[in-house]
């Protein structure tokens, strides 16, 4: 593992994140749903979810079709403009087949003096676990450039996800 990262498990499933994260948990949270937030030091946040496969089996044929929706309703938000999808690839994570996506967009935030944009990035993986009989989604929307590699921490933290 790398010096930078550690090890967080939970409920049978586990995630390598930077070790310079504070964690949070949603209080509702439990073993078959729930979300967890990986908060780096600058404020940005890292978010790990977890459900129930047969209920988004139901709504969703394939993961695929899961992480459409789920780009859809970001480029749909009130303060989102300029949405671009940059990539949709397949990614292998512990044995399974899942969705990555990038995209790109101006993020308005409103304030006294009008609404002023922010160039930002989401980055998002998708994927169904049979044998755990969970679906697992880990996103992050993250500032354009700048001194840190979110993408390549984010893709050390799905990358390492052992769901079952």
């Amino acid at each position: 593992m790398d010096k930078d990262f550690e090890s967080f498990s939970i409920y049978g499933f586990s995630v390598d994140y930077p070790k310079d994260s504070r964690v949070e948990f949603n209080p509702k949270g439990r073993r078959g749903e729930g979300d967890v937030v990986f908060h780096l030091p600058d404020r940005t946040k890292f978010f790990l979810s977890w459900g129930d496969l047969e209920r988004a089996s139901k709504s969703f044929k394939t993961v695929e079709e899961q992480a459409e929706s789920s780009l859809k309703r970001i480029g749909k938000a009130g303060n989102v403009k300029s949405f671009e999808r940059v990539s949709h690839d397949s990614i292998t994570i512990h044995s399974h087949n899942g969705a990555y996506n990038q995209a790109k967009f101006e993020e308005v935030r409103v304030g006294l003096f009008g609404g002023k944009k922010h160039p930002r990035e989401a980055h998002s993986v998708h994927l169904y676990c049979q044998e755990s009989g969970r679906y697992y989604v880990m996103y992050a929307m993250f500032p354009r450039g700048g001194a840190y590699d979110y993408e390549g921490a984010f893709r050390k933290m799905a990358k390492s996800l052992r769901c079952h």
